[in-house]
């Protein structure tokens, strides 16, 4: 085997391998952005003032931690500050701190400790996030692609 052909299939694999993992990264942060996407957007996300949206993070340690009380989220997490390290195949965690997104995902019948009665549907945005994983792959090797097309024409 000539050191050109082997340094051909090394470098092909190199590439190959930076792609895969560009992917892994813009895939999660589009999942990120389907869970954020809200009702009036067109997502299933709830929205009456943003907090919920606001509360979702990523984290390479574990499943975010639900805020204590009413916690009140000024802006977006960053889930590309996270998915901007992530190695490939490295495990990554997407949740909401806000401690009512339970009972928005799933809904809620009863009454909670206040005494306060619910008869809440819940709106399923996380399952239909994660639903949509292969068109968000494919979203995210078109953009790649297209981004690579135009870098070298």
């Amino acid at each position: 085997m000539s050191n050109s052909f082997a340094a051909t299939v090394s470098a092909w694999a190199a590439q190959s391998e930076k792609r895969l993992e560009a992917t892994h990264r813009r895939s999660i942060e589009l999942l990120a952005d389907e869970m954020r996407e809200t009702k009036p957007n067109g997502g299933r996300l709830p929205f009456q003032a943003g907090n919920l949206a606001r509360s979702l993070m990523a984290s390479t340690q574990g499943m975010p931690q639900g805020a204590e009380g009413a916690a009140v989220f000024l802006k977006d997490q960053d889930v590309g500050a996270v998915t901007a390290t992530l190695d490939l195949g490295q495990p990554v965690w997407i949740g909401y701190q806000a401690i009512y997104a339970r009972r928005q995902n799933y809904g809620f019948v009863g009454a909670d400790s206040l005494g306060r009665v619910y008869n809440q549907a819940g709106s399923y945005f996380v399952e239909g996030a994660i639903a949509n994983w292969q068109q968000i792959v494919a979203k995210a090797v078109a953009e790649l692609q297209s981004g690579v097309e135009a870098k070298s024409k």
